[in-house]
């Protein structure tokens, strides 16, 4: 009889304990980034907020270079789906041909001779159930020109999801700026 046979063979696998182990720390390493990858996705997608206020914008100063003064709807704009904060709202949908994850509608809002155009969100548990809004202020300069400003009139809740060039201002105010 040979020798290897009599002695036992190490085991292969894991112990119960290593498995644990594992497991542990896999869950702990989950827990950690679960949440940053949320809040990074909710960011991105801000700033393809940000890009869709741009287009917007865009076409709100070609209108108003045309016609000397800011319009009451947005230009190129179907019909709105109702009335918010004194001007026009249109869905995500109805404004671009497709719903959106994040964005739900777009509001033209008057401030006197100036305008806000509001990009809301939808409310999601993901995000806090957080009210994100981008408001892009646009005002009429003295020499005829127009100004514009990105703003999320501070609310703490927003900040976090969007970049550092909106957290300033409120939309009410236009003169700091």
């Amino acid at each position: 009889m040979s020798l290897s046979k009599n002695m036992k063979s190490p085991s292969r696998g894991f112990t119960l304990i290593e498995l644990l182990s594992t497991t542990a720390i896999l869950g702990l390493l989950l827990s950690i980034a679960v949440p940053y990858m949320q809040s990074y996705t909710v960011r991105a997608q801000v700033t393809e907020g940000l890009l869709l206020l741009g287009e917007l914008r865009r076409r709100v100063e070609t209108e108003f270079y045309e016609r000397g003064q800011l319009t009451n709807n947005i230009p190129g704009a179907p019909p709105p789906n109702g009335q918010a904060h004194g001007g026009p709202w249109y869905s995500y949908a109805n404004m671009f041909g497709q719903p959106h994850y994040m964005w739900d509608r777009i509001e033209f809002q008057p401030k006197g001779p100036n305008k806000v155009i509001a990009l809301r969100a939808y409310r999601r548990p993901e995000w806090g159930n957080s009210d994100i809004g981008l408001h892009m202020q646009v005002r009429v300069e003295s020499d005829g020109s127009i100004s514009y400003r990105c703003t999320v009139n501070n609310t703490q809740d927003r900040i976090q999801f969007v970049p550092s060039s909106c957290q300033d201002g409120n939309v009410n105010d236009w003169t700091s700026w």
